[in-house]
């Protein structure tokens, strides 16, 4: 291109350019003309002497320019970045809020009805009152809170309180839950208050030894207290789940009062309760299991050292002389196996345990087996038959029903919108004849509402020690609100 021809060009730019600041009345024949009067003066030689040179800005130019136009002052950053942090704090804040929020409250309250039919045998010792009450209330509630506090870290808090019409021992509270639990790829931590459930079978469960039964809620030993405890456990893919637990401050067995009923036919005095351990209660427990699942097969291996959760009770007075139950808490080591195999309807089922330290070494074992015909005769009912053998070799000193007996039963699943269950069973001593028969039934109406019924009947012969029980025959009646 010819210079004078870019001389034209650029001069007609900088013309437009200044344009705004030409004159309202100026036309463009006129801008055009004076335009072409500046190409002529350039086209003319310079000077001698005296050089012409264009120049255009520099990258390193035009960036300092666009960085003095664009990049804020010192102050200005400060202000933008303290806002910035203000609020991230405040996104931390909700966080932590959003996630106590997202906490779910659960729970329920209970109100109980438990009718005798007949009255107890006779009057407690020391005792002018006769248990001859035919109706006995409470009433309950349990209140739960679970939250993620963090990512890997849950906490669980469950409470339980019952108000009794007849029975002081059975007006009580307790923390059911009040634990940490803490996650790491294969490893979990937790401390706090827990409750945890070893078994499989159905009429009792020898090596579920970690928490105290609460036996004035009911003499069905499934229903537990709190105890404390730190744990951990680690998880292999192939090897299981190895489990330690180290527990402190060991709960007693609580018995129904005088006015409890059913109760023994003395009553078991706390007060003098003697633990083999010179820490008492603080004696520290340990227990250690090691749980597989493979094919069909749940295997369990466990082993307990510690305070005794079952005394044996040996005859005592009062400073009054009445005479009482006074219960004793051994030192004890215990061995346990549980084992189920599912195959098909079957479930296979074994609980045994190995027990020193309350007088000689015993053993004992729980086994059997539960078939479950699915869809019954073409119906949604699935109908599932129960037996199992009972053996305990301790001696009578502690507090145990079944020793040599067989429990059969027969379950009901309905598989309706209420959820309806039926539950019957027997145990038959096989030494002397004696039964006793418990029944269940649950059923859900709505959202929030169940109701459940038990039964539950004595057959003593002789001198078996449900002979004691043989008036305390009962029908259980409670309606739940659960949210």
């Amino acid at each position: 291109m010819p210079v004078s021809t870019l001389l034209w060009l650029l001069t007609a730019l900088l013309c437009l350019g200044g344009s705004t600041r030409a004159s309202a009345q100026e036309t463009p024949a006129e801008r055009m003309e004076e335009a072409d009067e500046k190409v002529r003066e350039l086209q003319e030689p310079a000077p001698e002497g005296v050089e012409l040179e264009l120049t255009t800005p520099t990258t390193t130019e035009k960036e300092a320019e666009w960085k003095d136009e664009e990049e804020p002052t010192e102050e200005e950053a400060t202000a933008d970045q303290e806002p910035e942090g203000e609020q991230e704090q405040e996104e931390e804040r909700e966080t932590f809020g959003d996630r106590f929020k997202r906490g779910d409250l659960f729970g329920f309250f209970d109100v109980q009805g438990r009718f005798f039919p007949q009255p107890a045998l006779s009057p407690p010792p020391g005792s002018p009152v006769l248990n001859d009450y035919w109706f006995n209330g409470s009433l309950a509630w349990e209140p739960g809170f679970f939250m993620n506090v963090t990512d890997n870290m849950n906490f669980e808090l469950i409470l339980f309180g019952r108000v009794d019409q007849h029975d002081r021992n059975r007006t009580h509270g307790d923390i059911r839950e009040g634990f940490f639990e803490l996650f790491f790829n294969e490893w979990t931590f937790g401390f706090g208050v827990h409750k945890v459930f070893w078994g499989v079978t159905e009429s009792r469960h020898l090596v579920d030894i970690i928490n105290q039964t609460d036996l004035v809620e009911d003499f069905d030993t499934d229903i537990k207290l709190g105890q404390a405890m730190i744990t951990t456990s680690y998880t292999h893919e192939k090897a299981g789940t190895f489990s330690l637990f180290v527990m402190s401050w060991a709960r007693p067995l609580v018995f129904p009062g005088p006015l409890g009923r059913p109760t023994l036919p003395l009553p078991v005095d706390n007060g003098i309760r003697v633990y083999e351990s010179r820490l008492k209660q603080g004696q520290i427990s340990t227990a250690f299991r090691w749980s597989y699942a493979v094919a069909g097969l749940d295997l369990g291996l466990s082993y307990f050292f510690g305070t005794a959760r079952e005394p044996q009770l040996f005859l005592a007075a009062t400073g009054a002389g009445v005479p009482v139950f006074q219960p004793v808490y051994a030192l004890i080591h215990q061995g346990g196996l549980d084992a189920q195999y599912t195959i098909e309807g079957w479930l296979l089922k074994v609980e045994s345990i190995v027990r020193g330290g309350q007088g000689p070494t015993f053993g004992a074992i729980t086994g059997g087996f539960e078939y479950t015909f699915f869809q019954a005769n073409g119906s949604v009912v699935d109908v599932g038959v129960i037996l199992e053998y009972n053996y305990d070799g301790r001696d009578n000193n502690t507090f145990i029903l079944f020793n040599n007996d067989f429990f059969t039963g027969m379950r009901l699943t309905l598989n309706d919108v209420g959820s309806t269950e039926f539950l019957i069973g027997a145990f038959i001593d096989t030494e002397d004849g004696t039964v006793f028969i418990a029944a269940e039934a649950a059923r859900r109406f709505g959202e929030n509402w169940k109701i459940l019924l038990e039964g539950r009947g004595y057959i003593p012969q002789g001198d078996n020690v449900l002979e004691f029980f043989r008036n305390d025959s009962q029908i259980q009646v409670d309606i739940e609100f659960r949210y």
